[in-house]
């Protein structure tokens, strides 16, 4: 076999190998499957803490007439416990985007959707903080002790009284009625793209196998 015969042969696999697709390079279609059960289960959460919120403040405070002041007790340690649960997954879910990326915005998105998408998920980020830790912060200024779940003792170091938090509590409210409203827009979004658009935006972060 002549050299040129050699070198055009090796030159024909070089060719092969290039044209083959590369496992390592494949571009990412959907959120790995960790970040995609965080956003559920946060999602989960979130929604649990509306009625939640809803009951465990129509409970009226003694002396007034309905007052159960041992449901209230303990809907306010629930919801104290789930804010608290809902600000370490929101650690980890930005852990997970740092180590673990986001597929590339969809295709099928319009200029305006994508600065759109960017803005309420970036809002989104910062809510997630934002309402749990104006909570924690706060319930450890006026009422503590706080804990998870009647146990492990969660009080931040911050003396205060109920006076004092009363900025605070209305960093929280505020936030939280925010984060209601870009919650709606959000899973209204996921639905135009599930139903109407049928493109690969929901798909993204549905529990799947892909």
């Amino acid at each position: 076999m002549s050299c040129s015969t050699a070198i055009s042969g090796l030159q024909r696999a070089r060719t092969m190998r290039m044209q083959q697709p590369d496992a390592f390079s494949t571009v990412q279609t959907v959120y790995s499957a960790p970040q995609r059960a965080v956003h559920w289960i946060m999602a989960i959460l979130v929604f649990c803490m509306v009625p939640l919120g809803v009951v465990m403040t129509n409970i009226p405070w003694e002396p007034a007439p309905g007052a159960n002041p041992v449901l209230k007790g303990r809907l306010y340690e629930l919801h104290k416990s789930i804010g608290l649960i809902i600000f370490m997954l929101a650690v980890l879910r930005v852990l997970l985007r740092i180590f673990k990326g986001a597929p590339p915005p969809e295709a099928s998105l319009t200029p305006f959707e994508r600065v759109a998408s960017t803005t309420l998920h970036h809002l989104l980020y910062v809510l997630i903080f934002v309402v749990p830790l104006s909570g924690w912060i706060a319930t450890s200024m006026c009422c503590a002790p706080v804990n998870l779940f009647w146990t492990i003792p969660m009080t931040l170091p911050i003396s205060g009284t109920m006076e004092s938090s009363q900025p605070v509590y209305l960093v929280h409210f505020t936030a939280v009625a925010l984060l209601s409203v870009l919650v709606v827009g959000h899973v209204g979004a996921a639905l135009m793209h599930l139903v109407i658009k049928k493109d690969g935006v929901f798909r993204r972060m549905w529990p799947s196998k892909a």
